[in-house]
């Protein structure tokens, strides 16, 4: 029998804690909840989100 790492536990409680924040939400307060985040790391990290892939600077 196998054991699970510490990290594996780690990942493992992660995603049964955004499972349980998120369960209940429709697809649309998904999206707006992983935008917030997304908005957040990205202030923090100093990136610019930008619409598409496509898109490029001038």
């Amino acid at each position: 029998m196998m054991t699970i790492s510490k990290i594996e536990q780690e990942v493992n409680h992660i995603r049964l804690q955004i499972y349980e924040e998120t369960k209940g939400l429709t697809p649309a307060q998904r999206a707006e909840r992983t935008n917030k985040i997304a908005e957040a790391a990205a202030k923090k990290h100093g990136f610019k989100i930008i619409e598409s892939a496509t898109q490029t600077q001038k």
